[in-house]
């Protein structure tokens, strides 16, 4: 989330809440009605986005089974044939409803299809959280949650009877009330042992339950995790969710190396890439440890797969199937070139250069359970202005904003004991600070040096752009030459605001 507070005053609270289960073809519930959707592209501006239209149950069943809908209803919709089945367009100002819940990308590929997704995140989630809240809409009341020191430890779903899950059929894509074990076993994957009804899904557990017409009722329950393993991948699971900066970051750091680039998605996205030393890939959002991604140090003469680069020689991680059952435990799910293990509240996916049982380890991705990321992150521009914005809006004594304090010729200004804003240029240290700001900026840059695009505003002396996180502000005294660069948490307000004109009506 942004650490500035949002401008936009929105108007009256749309009730209704579109849960996407299905991302491609988008597909989902609208939980106030329970009313199920299709997504349809629609040309908005240079862009394009979904509008939401109503389907039949049957529909919305047999588009989770792959199977088309309607012979050219999503053709119809588009040309506006069924305007009376649309749900949402996004051409009224916004390209998602206003309450829009994503179907989470999940690192691992899924086994199984439908609304379950949603419950199992829900797991081991404050009862009072967005995750558990949105698994209990879809359930409409049906459910029984088991709870554990004040988080979801299980939840029951029934599947027939009153009350019954509301999609039965939508809950599990494939089964449904009846379906035998035979079938439930096609879709779930064989027991875990021969004589249970117990079946494992992404690390977390489904218990069925039978009766006389065949499968009556289902139950997520998330095991209990395996201790965090001794060795080298030990701080880097101490490292998830912990602040950039703090203690488990600098024994991290010990073993990984220090930040080598700092990367920025784009201006809108708070999420950084930092590339370390090593090797090692992390990346952090609201300056905290959301994954780390290693790569094995080949400890023999073979090179490493094209395009790897290897750690270097010193930490020694799994380098084959093999090795990796033997150092950290059978897996608790297999798919091909993947393996998943949970340790704690850490998931560690390993993957493979084969789906052979001796295919050499070409990557370790450590994360928070419950946790995506992509690994082709969109490096946009890395620099020191990542650190800054990031810094905005934390307390003094955060380990991030302790670290920005350390730098040469920063000053950091504090309001209510949070950092307002960071100024470079008016401290000495100059060239330094210009240089690192942003990667491939010259030590004294002139206003077009900096590769941000277009500012937001423009006046005779100063350009402002506006972030997800906040603003920066450049002066330059001469008009041309940047004199200082200024990060801060809100739009300044010293500036004779008459001088500027958006970049849009120039």
């Amino acid at each position: 989330m942004s650490k500035r507070r949002s401008r936009s005053k929105a108007a009256g609270r749309d009730s209704r809440c579109f849960v996407q289960v299905r991302s491609q073809p988008s597909l989902g519930v609208e939980t106030s009605t329970g009313t199920t959707w299709v997504g349809v592209d629609q040309q908005v501006g240079h862009g394009s986005a979904d509008a939401l239209f109503e389907l039949t149950a049957q529909q919305y069943v047999g588009e989770l089974l792959w199977d088309s809908v309607k012979p050219g209803f999503v053709g119809e919709c588009w040309s506006g044939k069924h305007d009376d089945l649309r749900l949402f367009d996004p051409r009224g100002g916004s390209w998602y409803p206003e309450q829009w819940v994503p179907a989470r990308s999940r690192m691992f590929p899924p086994r199984v299809d439908g609304e379950i997704w949603h419950h199992v995140d829900a797991l081991g989630e404050a009862l009072d959280s967005e995750r558990a809240t949105v698994s209990r809409a879809l359930a409409g009341g049906t459910e029984d949650v088991t709870v554990d020191a004040g988080r979801v430890a299980g939840i029951r779903f029934t599947l027939s009877g009153d009350p019954a899950y509301p999609r039965p059929a939508g809950l599990i894509a494939g089964l449904c009330a009846g379906a035998s074990r035979a079938q439930v076993s096609a879709v779930l994957g064989a027991p875990a042992e021969a004589d249970s009804d117990v079946h494992g899904l992404e690390g977390d557990l489904v218990r069925v339950r039978y009766d006389a017409e065949g499968l009556a009722e289902v139950l997520l329950e998330r095991p209990e995790p395996r201790p965090l393993p001794d060795g080298p991948l030990k701080p880097v699971f101490g490292m998830l969710g912990e602040p950039e900066g703090g203690f488990a970051w600098t024994r991290g750091s010990e073993l990984l190396g220090e930040v080598r680039r700092r990367w920025a998605v784009s201006s809108g996205f708070p999420r950084r890439l930092l590339e370390l030393d090593s090797g090692a890939e992390v990346q952090v959002e609201d300056a905290r440890v959301l994954s780390v991604r290693l790569r094995p140090s080949p400890e023999s003469d073979a090179p490493p797969p094209v395009g790897v680069t290897a750690l270097p020689r010193g930490p020694r991680y799994p380098r084959t199937r093999e090795e990796a059952r033997h150092t950290l435990g059978a897996p608790l799910s297999t798919t091909g070139r993947m393996e998943l293990r949970r340790f704690g509240a850490c998931d560690l996916m390993t993957e493979y250069s084969s789906a052979e049982a001796d295919a050499a380890v070409i990557e370790l991705t450590a994360l928070p359970v419950g946790v995506s990321v992509s690994h082709r992150i969109h490096r946009w521009r890395s620099g020191e202005f990542t650190m800054f914005l990031d810094a905005l809006g934390l307390p003094e004594e955060h380990p991030l904003v302790l670290a920005v304090g350390r730098l040469d010729g920063v000053d950091l200004s504090f309001r209510d004991g949070c950092l307002e804003s960071v100024e470079i240029g008016g401290a000495g240290s100059q060239a330094e600070r210009f240089a690192a700001f942003v990667d491939g900026t010259p030590a004294s840059p002139t206003r077009k040096d900096l590769p941000f695009g277009v500012p937001t505003y423009i006046g005779e002396h100063d350009d402002l752009r506006d972030f997800e996180q906040g603003w920066i502000h450049v002066h330059a005294r001469d008009g041309v030459h940047i004199t200082t660069i200024a990060v801060s948490l809100e739009q300044p307000e010293d500036i004779d605001v008459h001088l500027w004109l958006p970049h849009r009506d120039r």
